[in-house]
């Protein structure tokens, strides 16, 4: 069950990526970060409805605060990297998330991997550089390379690395609480903390929100279905595991790029994508 909501997961973060693209022709990053938070929550609350409330304590508020403050400079990145450049040369650095997840969550939470899920983590790393091998032609260090070349790329590369942080942080917030209620706690106060910049922005570039709603909730309604899947995943499996087979989304996101903005490049995207697909089924068996 894990396996298939991390599944889900991906599609959604692909989904609500590729809304975004479309909507940052209109809207700018930081509207944009704002609108994936707080779109999702009127999708979300009504959950409360069918559970039963935690007492929350310091720890999960502790890794909830610190998930946010971390979370309020990659969404942002994450926002202006997809705006300025195609999602087939920045999603797919996400998929060096599971690298840094080898060390982080064995630090904070203690989790072990087996050597099986070791090495599908390590597929998953390899089949992200054969995503961008078109460029390995101007050298075998090129596909690395071009993230210092390309900002939009580069911006993700700070991304994947501050999400190895907040997947480990999430997760120790669901262990002193449930997955729907830190998905609800945590993108509430996301969004109250993009709120007062995202509405500076709208009033400067004379954007008015009410005008974009149903693109708005588009993209609400994909975050939300992201994170409940998310967050019930990771509560059940290494954090490492869940997140590599999360990174499919790496797939959705290079199909959406060739077929909704006719992205080039489509041959070597998806042969990298059959080698993560390796390590996903790898870390499904491990």
């Amino acid at each position: 069950m894990w396996y298939f909501l991390s599944l889900l997961s991906g599609f959604f973060f692909a989904t609500a990526d590729a809304f975004s693209k479309k909507e940052s022709r209109i809207s700018s990053p930081m509207i944009i970060a704002w609108v994936r938070e707080a779109y999702a929550i009127p999708f979300m609350l009504p959950l409360l409805l069918f559970i039963d409330i935690p007492s929350l304590d310091s720890v999960f508020w502790i890794s909830v605060i610190l998930c946010v403050l971390i979370d309020f400079l990659t969404t942002y990145l994450y926002m202006y990297a997809i705006r300025i450049a195609p999602l087939s040369l920045t999603v797919p650095y996400l998929g060096l998330t599971p690298i840094f997840l080898l060390v982080i969550p064995r630090i904070i939470l203690g989790e072990t991997l087996s050597v099986t899920g070791m090495i599908g983590v390590v597929l998953v790393s390899i089949g992200t550089y054969i995503l961008q091998l078109d460029r390995a032609k101007y050298g075998i260090f090129e596909p690395w390379l071009a993230i210092f070349k390309n900002k939009g790329s580069f911006f993700m590369l700070i991304v994947a690395i501050c999400y190895s942080v907040t997947s480990t942080l999430g997760k120790l917030a669901i262990q002193h609480s449930n997955p729907i209620t830190m998905s609800i706690v945590y993108f509430s106060l996301l969004a109250v903390t993009f709120t007062p910049f995202a509405l500076r922005e709208a009033k400067k570039q004379n954007i008015r929100i009410a005008k974009r709603t149903k693109s708005y909730f588009s993209i609400g309604l994909a975050m939300a279905l992201m994170a409940i899947t998310h967050f019930t995943a990771i509560s059940h499996v290494q954090v490492a595991y869940m997140i590599s087979i999360k990174r499919l989304s790496l797939l959705f996101a290079i199909l959406y790029g060739w077929i909704l903005f006719g992205e080039k490049n489509v041959r070597e995207r998806l042969t990298g994508g059959i080698v993560i697909i390796a390590g996903a089924t790898l870390i499904a068996f491990a």
